[in-house]
């Protein structure tokens, strides 16, 4: 949720043509950019994670089981 709602607010002002964000550099890619920025690495990196641990436990199912006669 946290990811799709940063996509709205860049898209949405990037479609208004950054015009209500302060056009001072270090507004604009220190705050607007950097910290807002946080907010869709943070989720995107927890969200490679998870995929990762999915793929590794979908693998350790599909392994064939040898039978103990």
């Amino acid at each position: 949720g946290q990811l799709y709602g940063d996509v709205l607010y860049f898209a949405t002002e990037a479609r208004a043509g950054w015009s209500h964000s302060d056009p001072r550099p270090l507004y604009f890619w220190g705050y607007f950019v950097g910290l807002n920025g946080l907010w869709v690495l943070v989720p995107g990196a927890l969200m490679a994670d998870a995929c990762r641990h999915l793929a590794d436990a979908q693998r350790a199912l599909d392994r064939p089981r040898h039978k103990t006669h």
